[in-house]
């Protein structure tokens, strides 16, 4: 059913490209569709605020994995503190050196869940206001430019023309728009 689907899309697409006429609008397919296709890859690449928030995000996540290096060096401190002062620890001051050494541990693993899931947060956060943001741009760029389709060029469409790409165009649009409001942004860095 999907390969179906897929192979209707490439078709409509197909006739689209077949019967494009050259103007300012989106180009006009057999049936009047008007039908384009985006490049999301280049589109991230094109989008000023995606870049803002993609630096953003690689900012804390290079603090979240100087964190961790951090827990992960005092962690190795400690291990070598208790195999230094093993041979002379009696049986109960060892097993309360290895007790509190696998307290240190647990705590690092805690903090390693943690910083994944701040980090995780964060990036859906991102990835629900750039949707939100793309949606808007579609439907300003779909009034305007009088489209009927835009396919995902990396997932629906086999083959497109030069003259069917909209990627450009959309990023016009994006970068039009007002920022998201703070109250919508990524989570603020701790």
């Amino acid at each position: 059913m999907k390969n179906l689907i897929a192979l209707s899309a490439a078709a409509l697409l197909a006739v689209g490209a077949v019967s494009c006429q050259s103007g300012g609008s989106a180009p006009v397919a057999e049936g009047g569709a008007r039908i384009v296709y985006v490049r999301l890859d280049s589109l991230v690449n094109l989008y000023d605020y995606h870049k803002e928030m993609s630096k953003e995000f690689e900012a804390a996540a290079t603090k979240a994995e100087a964190e961790l290096v951090r827990g992960q060096q005092n962690l190795q401190a400690e291990y070598d503190v208790i195999q230094r002062a093993a041979p002379g620890l009696s049986k109960v001051e060892l097993e309360r050196a290895q007790m509190d050494f696998q307290r240190i541990q647990n705590n690092y693993q805690m903090l390693e869940q943690q910083k994944s899931g701040e980090l995780q947060q964060m990036e859906q956060s991102i990835n629900e206001v750039v949707k939100e943001q793309v949606d808007k741009a579609i439907e300003a760029m779909r009034d305007e430019e009088q489209i009927d389709l835009v396919l995902i060029y990396e997932t629906n469409v086999l083959y497109g023309s030069e003259a069917l790409d909209y990627t450009s165009k959309l990023a016009e649009y994006l970068n039009k728009l007002p920022k998201p409001e703070a109250s919508e942004e990524a989570p603020a860095k701790k």
